[in-house]
């Protein structure tokens, strides 16, 4: 978790200096973005939901209703594709976007990726907006949305040579489907071994007491369900939603540098944290 802490950090500082700029990327969002965005989340997915297809055609910019001929029919996939309803949208408020200031003139993008679940099924989504656009408001409206089956969602993340594609309009990926058992972990697609041990927290808290060894812990503990970065191990469920610890350690000693608890969306309370053994 110190690494990636570490590395959203370095992350938001680039951005923070380019957003200064007259033309720059940033990543804090303001009220007028983050509006922007939570308006076309909570338009489109309503409509999805209604099976309204007009509604979704129209939340896309006149620009990419001209421009990408084969919207409706995408459209048509999609309800196909993702019946809802919709119960859960992981959007976690943290954007990414451009702002470019150029002869009296504005614009504005905002993007990001995120899961939705519906029942015990989830989905990944990135959707791309322009809302303001001074010089031609043609661009203003979502101008990429790209929705994802689980399972295609896990073969893009675990790809390490894998890009989104640039590109207009609407595009569904659910064709391909894979054999492992996949959860939604902390916002992430997990390829995720079942078992029939939960671990409690109180254990693990005493455990560190008097080690911080990995080796030490799945020696005690057993291996985890899964490893991508960090390690992760199930907890009792809370409310009736899937909780995990997650497990940070060091690959040459093998030391645990953060414990912290995760549920299927985001981040939950820490167990423990050594900032100085990175």
């Amino acid at each position: 978790m110190k690494l990636l802490k570490s590395s959203i950090c370095t992350f938001l500082c680039c951005f923070l200096m380019l957003s200064l700029c007259s033309c720059g990327m940033f990543l804090v969002s303001d009220s007028e973005e983050q509006n922007a965005y939570n308006d076309t989340l909570k338009s489109l997915f309503n409509a999805i939901d209604n099976k309204d297809e007009d509604a979704i055609y129209n939340l896309f910019s006149p620009e990419v209703r001209k421009k990408d001929k084969n919207l409706k029919e995408q459209i048509k996939k999609l309800i196909t594709v993702y019946s809802g309803p919709t119960d859960e949208i992981g959007y976690d408020g943290l954007l990414a976007g451009e702002a470019v200031y150029e002869n009296g003139e504005t614009y504005k993008d905002a993007e990001t990726s995120f899961p939705i679940r519906s029942g015990d099924t989830y989905y990944w989504c990135y959707i791309k907006i322009v809302y303001k656009s001074t010089a031609d408001e043609s661009k203003i409206g979502i101008t990429q949305l790209d929705f994802s089956t689980a399972d295609e969602a896990c073969i893009a993340y675990y790809d390490d040579e894998y890009v989104r594609e640039e590109d207009i309009g609407l595009t569904i990926y659910a064709e391909q489907t894979i054999q492992d058992n996949i959860r939604c972990i902390d916002g992430k697609p997990h390829k995720y071994i079942e078992t029939d041990k939960e671990l409690n927290v109180d254990d693990v808290k005493e455990f560190l007491k008097s080690s911080k060894n990995f080796k030490d812990f799945q020696n005690k503990f057993g291996k985890p369900n899964f490893e991508n970065i960090f390690c992760y191990y199930s907890l009792p469920k809370q409310n009736g939603k899937n909780q995990y610890l997650e497990i940070g350690f060091n690959d040459y000693d093998f030391t645990i540098y953060g414990v912290h608890i995760v549920d299927d969306f985001k981040y939950i309370e820490t167990v423990f944290e050594d900032l100085d053994v990175k």
